[in-house]
Order: C-alpha cells, then structure tokens, then sequence
C-alpha cells in the first residue's frame, strides 16, 4: 500500500485545489510555496508565481464559532490595505475559505520590539491612523460584552474560576459602559507577531477580528498583550493622542477585560488546553484572579 501523505503534503494539495477551485486564484495553483508556521487556528503560505510574492490563508473551518465575520474581514482588509496599513488584497474568498494579499519581506517585531519608545511610538501612529479612517458599509460590529458571553457559553458548567471571573467581567464592564463613543475601524489583536516592519512602514496583519468596535478596547488590547509598564503606557499614548481622559481612568478595567475574552477564547478553543495553549490560558487566568476587579 502507498503510504498516507504527511500532514505538509496534504495541506498542500488541499491548498492547490482551493486556488484552482476559486476563479480569482486559479492562475496560482501551480505557484510554488512554502509553509508559514506560527498560526494558531489557520494555515499560511508564501506563494510565489509569475514573479510575484504573495500570502496565501486557509481559514480554520470553525472560525465562526470564535467570533470570526469572513465578509467583514474582506470588507476591514480593503479599507486598511487602501490606507496604506495593511498589504494589498488581491483575493478575498469566503466561500472558498482563502485570503490572498500581497507578500510583505519584512521582519515580524518580537516582545522586545514592540517595548522600544520609538517602535511604541510608531505602532501608536498605526493604530491613530486606523481609529482616523470611516468605517465603510458591511463591517460588523465587535462587542467584547457580547463575544464574553458567547465564549463564556460553550464553557462546562460548574467552572469555579469561569463563574468567578464571569462577575468580575459584569463589573468592569458596567463601569466601562459605553460611554456614548462613537465606534471606528479596530484591529481588536495588535500582538507583535501581528506587526511586519519593512524598514520603512510597519504594517498590520492578521485582520480576522478586526471590525467596527470601541477604540479603547483596541488601545487595550496592545498594552495587554505586551504587559507594558507606567513609562511604556505613557510613550504609547502621548503617540496616539485620541484617548479622552475619562478613557484613561477606565483603560485598567479594559486591559482587564482584553485578558478576560483572551482567556475565554483559549478555553472555548480548547476546553482542555494542552502545551502552550494550556500556559497561556493558565498564565491569564492567574493575571485576571490576581487584579481586583
């Protein structure tokens, strides 16, 4: 008997079919690739073809289920791309499960990157920008309220910390509210690994969360996920200089809250976490129980 293709043979071929199954990509079907590894949820690749570079997505099948608007994001990837922050699209194809943008050769910033002054100034700039842009027809609104309640669902029930972190989450939220804000362009995931640096632009990757939302929860979502301290906190919001006063008491509570979703995502993802989506699913659960919300 002829033996099973491995895992990377397999996506592949499923990866060329796809293309060759959408209109819009057909012509790169026979590109050559090479494998992005890194992704949590979906598959990448660096496609070359015709003497072009691009970035192909498979999307993860169950992207819905963990709050993941397809069409939104085509319609967020258009509008950022026009901007000047993220690579151009040339195909974005839902129904076929693929995302093609123009390939970036540029370096992915580290933790350490992204706590520099002058890289915490620019990622600032970035953001402003975005937050700056109208936000077109077909975006779809991203509630964090509403997306904690949906994760917090598929939990087993009986979940002490779930149940626990669940009235903490009420709380903040209360006092957060809504302020009366008006909603703008949000990425909703600004780790570094989400940040490409040319040298000359950076620019914004990994839109699938991205959509019509508070500005401050994406403010939040940057320090959080880079645990920046008083000093850094300050050099990045001097930068963005959009954030009213009455949002910086309340950025505490949101930073809080960015954690609680994050810890909620890992667990609906994987109800029993294992390698390193099990530390991190710890390590935020221990941050949350340990600020007093």
């Amino acid at each position: 008997m002829p033996e099973a293709p491995t895992a990377t043979v397999a996506d592949e071929q499923e990866l060329r079919e796809r293309l060759r199954g959408c209109s819009t990509t057909r012509w790169l079907a026979d590109g050559r690739v090479a494998r992005i590894e890194g992704g949590l949820s979906n598959r990448a690749w660096r496609l070359d073809a015709n003497g072009e570079r691009w970035f192909v997505r498979l999307g993860h099948p169950q992207a819905a289920r963990l709050g993941v608007d397809r069409e939104s994001e085509c319609a967020v990837l258009r509008a950022a791309a026009a901007a000047g922050l993220a690579p151009a699209v040339h195909a974005c194809e839902p129904a076929c499960g693929l995302l093609v943008t123009r390939f970036i050769d540029g370096r992915t910033w580290t933790a350490t990157d992204a706590q520099r002054p002058g890289n915490l100034r620019r990622a600032a700039e970035r953001l402003r920008r975005l937050h700056e842009l109208p936000v077109p027809a077909g975006i779809h609104a991203v509630d964090y309220e509403h997306q904690a309640r949906r994760l917090a669902a598929t939990l087993p029930e009986g979940d002490a910390t779930a149940t626990l972190l669940a009235g903490q989450a009420a709380v903040a939220f209360a006092r957060i509210g809504d302020g009366g804000r008006a909603t703008v362009l949000c990425h909703n995931d600004l780790h570094h690994l989400n940040l490409l640096d040319d040298g000359d632009r950076l620019w914004l990757v990994d839109w699938e969360y991205g959509g019509r939302g508070n500005p401050l929860f994406d403010v939040a979502s940057f320090l959080a996920l880079h645990d920046l301290g008083p000093a850094a906190t300050a050099v990045f919001l001097d930068a963005y200089g959009r954030l009213p006063a009455a949002d910086r008491s309340r950025l505490e509570d949101a930073c809080w809250l960015f954690d609680y979703v994050q810890w909620l995502w890992y667990r609906s993802r994987f109800p029993e976490p294992v390698g390193d989506e099990a530390w991190f699913a710890q390590r935020l659960a221990q941050r949350l129980l340990r600020c007093n919300n």
